[in-house]
């Protein structure tokens, strides 16, 4: 049996403090454990449904965890629900009608987070129009020199 392990490169667990000598795969790792596989998460279908423990109210599995906080109010339930398919424009207008309206406060402060979170952001803006000032100069600076040519 020790001469089939000294073949394979394996030493038998009783003879674990001798060495293996004249095997050409010792400096060889032996073969990588395999790493379990990733699995993606699924998205929980539409019908779905799980409680949320403010006012008693159940929300989608897809609803943000943002907008779990928010107080229960039709019109913002479906400002909420515009934002999710992705339909901006329309959040923006209608959350500024209802951020401006007579609604509670709660829920006016509400429609202006939501508002908040559709505008861009004005880092991304200003180093945008900084980029788009840059490549103006450099362009007027180029053609406005002489080049020689050859």
């Amino acid at each position: 049996m020790a001469d089939e392990a000294d073949r394979e490169g394996v030493t038998p667990a009783g003879e674990a403090g001798e060495e293996r000598q004249g095997s050409s795969d010792d400096a060889a790792p032996g073969p990588r454990p395999k790493r379990p596989k990733r699995t993606k998460k699924k998205r929980r279908a539409a019908g779905e449904v799980e409680a949320v423990a403010r006012e008693g109210r159940t929300l989608p599995a897809w609803w943000p965890a943002f907008a779990r906080r928010y107080p229960a109010d039709p019109e913002l339930d479906r400002l909420v629900e515009v934002f999710e398919r992705g339909d901006y424009a329309s959040v923006r207008e209608a959350a500024a009608r209802l951020a401006a309206g007579d609604a509670p406060e709660e829920v006016r402060l509400a429609a202006a987070d939501l508002r908040r979170r559709v505008d861009p952001d004005p880092l991304a803006v200003t180093l945008l129009l900084a980029a788009v000032a840059l490549l103006v100069f450099l362009s007027g600076w180029y053609w406005s020199h002489a080049h020689a040519h050859p």
